[in-house]
């Protein structure tokens, strides 16, 4: 892989076209999805992949916070993986995407300090396979009372930083305040004034409401605060800021359900045991409403510790490994073990009792993985083991979702017993040892520094390849390439009072009603096909009864339009970088969501869904109801959103 600096006027697509590239080879490099593709900005450092790059093992998303979950930007970022070393910019949100195509060669991260040397904040040998969000915490960020972010005082020792904390925690009148300048895996310097949130346990603002709760259970069930808080953090749905959902799927009673995520047999398991908040309060319940109480924070807490201390008690009768007497913090990773696997299946896994055979571990990893293809890779670098390779990834997986140091306000060197990775932790209670976590053979090693191709290696494509120029509806210019949405662009009058009342404004009801867009002749099943590059989000209709039925949006960088369509959008929508066409009654969707496409990639087939319902002959009205939308993705009423979109179709036959 190689830099590339953005210049001004740059657009995914014309780095791609420039350099021989997809968009969406590049996105996975960058790890860039959805909006963030359209928010690169001048000055900014990608990556370029190499040719033969293929897909991402690991994409991940990083962000810096302080103790009190503040977020903030460093200056500079370094990193290290696929054996280079760049430096990178953190995107518009604050966020580090990285797309990094060899898990097995690990990850570094440096940031520029307070005198402007690169410290390293994180070292981490191998990563996990998939997609995952990275918190490093922290820098220096200081907290007060409310736990209002503010800067923290320079210090560049850890005697001047633990003087000042002390100095801070006097000025407090008593309240908490804390600096801290330890950053995860890196070398820690950390000072906490003397009082401490209750039990060490660090929760983000919004998981604040659930503290007495987590308390409570811990103690209970002989699990620290941290351990539990990790498990429910790896179970929980939650918002974007990270606050965990206790109403989680409250109206579709067959998934699982609540804070906790708990499907109803294994719900009705902790009913029984009598430990449990709900074998001793509930009794006398209706099923019903016990298995309401799975949306209430307090029951599905105590019972998510319950849960994890009753598969560790069936493991250990089981297996004769005493998993109850391990160390607190490691509980919460055998836990996790065997509530993905199962207690029969950990132990086949592990070897304990029964087989576990190369092909239980294959179609395990291909499930895992997605596809029969990723999972003969990954056993590949494995020495061609699938056991070896399934246990790797499972190891990672457990140990990524599972990080008690998530959860302490103190440094993870003041806990009383380290957390360890799964393997270890198996090893430990092990008549036999496992061999430990196996280690994937890294890809074959890429030159340091790879000069830029003499000539732009041809690009592969992910989707169908546009209509040629010449062809109707059709047109390509120095900014991008524009495609008519339907192969065949005709305004339907059928139904209508006229051709007219196809078009849009106030077309409607003798001039009295507004049409958002336009009404294209489409019988179901017709092609549609995205106008130019963008990126796709799709809507299916949730609701019978929304006019608008299945839909989609293109949103399309300006600067991506061919020279007539993006002078238009200019002229008519000054000031937005992007702009929307909006595709209505569909039927059905070929391009997943939050997917680049380039022009003329055919992105469905229309329909009657919607108030075109019933329509599905020329002469009963069917169509395809096309808009142009001034934020692409932004709901309103009337015209105020909209453009008029037949300007821009390049050939409408009656227009």
């Amino acid at each position: 892989m190689r830099n590339y600096e953005v210049k001004k006027h740059d657009t995914l697509w014309k780095i791609g076209r420039a350099h021989g590239f997809t968009v969406q080879q590049i996105a996975d490099v960058n790890n860039l999805k959805g909006k963030q593709i359209h928010r690169i900005r001048e000055g900014q450092n990608l990556l370029l992949p190499d040719a033969e790059a293929g897909t991402p093992d690991t994409r991940l998303s990083i962000q810096f916070r302080g103790l009190d979950h503040a977020r903030f930007t460093p200056s500079k970022v370094k990193v290290q993986h696929d054996d280079k070393v760049v430096e990178r910019e953190m995107d518009a949100d604050g966020v580090l995407a990285l797309g990094i195509f060899d898990h097995a060669r690990g990850l570094k991260v440096w940031i520029e300090d307070l005198s402007k040397k690169f410290v390293e904040v994180l070292d981490r040998p191998i990563l996990p396979l998939g997609e995952w969000k990275l918190s490093i915490d922290s820098r220096q960020v200081a907290a007060k009372g409310n736990l209002a972010p503010k800067k923290g005082a320079a210090a560049s020792s850890a005697p001047a930083v633990k003087e000042a904390t002390t100095h801070n925690a006097r000025l407090a009148g008593g309240e908490t305040a804390r600096v801290q300048t330890r950053v995860e895996g890196g070398k820690p310097v950390h000072a906490v004034a003397s009082i401490y949130t209750s039990e060490n346990l660090r929760l983000s603002p919004g998981n604040e409401q659930y503290r007495k709760h987590i308390l409570a259970a811990a103690a209970k069930y002989a699990l620290t605060p941290q351990s539990l808080a990790a498990m429910l953090d790896a179970e929980a749905a939650q918002d974007k800021q990270g606050t965990w959902q206790e109403k989680s799927n409250a109206a579709k009673p067959s998934r699982a359900q609540g804070l906790a995520q708990f499907f109803e047999a294994a719900w009705m398991g902790v009913f029984e045991y009598s430990k449990s908040l709900l074998h001793e309060r509930c009794q006398g319940e209706s099923k019903t409403a016990l298995l309401a109480r799975r949306l209430e924070a307090e029951y599905a807490i105590d019972s998510a510790a319950a849960y994890a201390v009753l598969n560790l008690r069936a493991f250990s009768k089981k297996t004769g490994l005493d998993a109850q007497a391990l160390p607190a913090e490691d509980k919460a990773k055998m836990a996790y073990l065997l509530h993905h696997e199962g207690v029969g299946g950990t132990s086949r896994i592990l070897g304990l009792s029964g087989k576990f055979s190369d092909d239980d571990a294959t179609d395990l990893l291909a499930q895992q993985l997605g596809s029969a293809d990723k999972a003969q890779k990954m056993i590949e670098r494995y020495e061609g083991d699938p056991v070896k390779a399934y246990k790797g990834w499972l190891f990672g997986y457990i140990d990524a979702k599972i990080n008690v140091n998530n959860f302490v306000v103190k440094d993870k060197s003041d806990l009383t017993v380290q957390p360890r990775d799964i393997a270890l932790i198996v090893r430990s209670m092990s008549r036999t040892p496992d061999p430990g976590k196996p280690a994937p053979r890294p890809k074959a090693a890429t030159a340091s520094a790879p000069k830029a191709p003499a000539s732009p290696p041809a690009a592969q494509p992910a989707v169908a390849s546009p209509t040629p120029a010449s062809a109707a509806g059709t047109a390509t210019g120095a900014g991008g390439n524009w495609r008519d949405p339907l192969d065949t662009c005709t305004l339907r009058s059928a139904g209508l009072a006229s051709k007219n009342g196809a078009k849009f404004g106030m077309t409607r009801a003798r001039g009295t009603r507004a049409h958002q867009g336009i009404d294209l002749i489409a019988v179901p099943g017709t092609t549609i096909h995205a106008v130019a590059d963008g990126v796709v989000y799709t809507a299916p209709s949730k609701n019978p009864s929304y006019p608008y039925g299945n839909t989609l949006v293109l949103e399309v960088d300006v600067a991506d339009l061919p020279p007539a369509q993006a002078a238009l959008a200019r002229r008519l929508n000054p000031g937005e970088r992007t702009i929307g066409f909006f595709y209505a009654h569909l039927t059905e969707f070929s391009v997943p969501s939050g997917k680049p496409v380039d022009a003329g990639t055919a992105l469905g087939t229309t329909g009657e869904s919607g108030n075109a319902h019933g329509m599905r002959t020329v002469a009963t009205g069917a169509h395809l109801h096309f808009e142009v939308r001034k934020r692409a993705r932004l709901r309103s009423t009337g015209l105020s959103n909209r453009l008029d979109p037949l300007p821009f179709i390049l050939n409408c036959t009656n227009r």
